[in-house]
């Protein structure tokens, strides 16, 4: 298992800010993964600058929302972001394989 602390996580269309991600090493039809906000390390937490989303296995992003961010400008684009990624993931349903996608920042 990986447990991975983000600024963001989008799961189901729900943002989690500052998040802990638990999710298995390679991909598990028995284990899912898990978004809770942060509030401690657990064993061997690491942390990605960046956002991960919960998506169906095989969905990819448009080229406007999977580029790489050298950063945001204000607190408000950042909030923009994270809800056209919330609006443009679609949910994992319990016959999906959920995939963890990682932008790094």
């Amino acid at each position: 298992m990986i447990s991975a602390r983000v600024h963001a996580a989008i799961a189901d269309g729900r943002i989690t800010r500052n998040a802990l991600v638990c999710y298995p090493s390679s991909p598990s039809s028995d284990i899912r993964p898990t978004v809770r906000p942060f509030e401690g390390e657990i064993h061997s937490t690491i942390d990605i600058n960046g956002i991960i989303l919960i998506a169906p296995s095989g969905f990819t992003l448009s080229p406007e929302l999977s580029a790489p961010r050298t950063g945001f400008p204000t607190r408000e684009a950042f909030e923009s972001y994270l809800e056209a990624l919330a609006a443009a993931v679609p949910h994992v349903t319990t016959a999906d394989q959920p995939e963890v996608m990682v932008i790094e920042f």
